[in-house]
């Protein structure tokens, strides 16, 4: 099941991880999930939770993991192997949609997908992540349409990511 963790004081509280030390603002509250096999911590502003309460459910059919908090938040996790090259070939594979990279790392890609005409649709991001022995991919979600501003608020708390202790 999954356990949450809210920081509700308004002093910073810190939560102590294996790979650092998490400083939790008074605007944060750490997640810890463990479900399905899915097992690390997540930093979820409490901005983004005022007007609608996060949902972290496991989709059976998939094993996916969605994290969501109303439309404009909706992040999936997979446990699964990947790289960037694989990730821009599938984005390459689109039928409807062409990607513009905007930024790349070392382990993520933010882009936007534009219609066959051209025009600006929306924005999207993918992240791959090691924690311990487990290999995580995560994403923005496709059925969503997302801004820039929610997809780099999508992207902030991604980075967030901690293995559990």
């Amino acid at each position: 099941m999954i356990a949450a963790l809210y920081s509700c004081q308004n002093d910073q509280k810190t939560a102590t991880t294996s790979n650092a030390a998490v400083t939790l603002n008074q605007n944060d509250s750490l997640f810890m999930i463990n479900q399905g096999g899915y097992s690390f911590e997540i930093i979820m502003p409490k901005d983004i939770m005022i007007a609608n309460a996060p949902s972290i459910q496991l989709n059976s059919a998939t094993g996916d993991l969605h994290i969501q908090c109303g439309e404009q938040f909706w992040i999936i996790a997979s446990m699964e192997k990947t790289d960037l090259a694989k990730i821009k070939s599938t984005l390459g594979e689109d039928m409807l949609f062409t990607s513009k990279i905007i930024e790349e790392t070392n382990n993520s890609l933010l882009y936007q997908r534009n219609l066959p005409d051209g025009a600006a649709y929306d924005y999207n991001f993918r992240s791959i992540c090691e924690l311990g022995e487990k290999s995580y991919t995560f994403r923005t979600c496709e059925e969503g349409e997302f801004s820039l501003e929610n997809v780099n608020r999508m992207k902030s708390v991604i980075a967030s990511v901690r293995q559990s202790v």
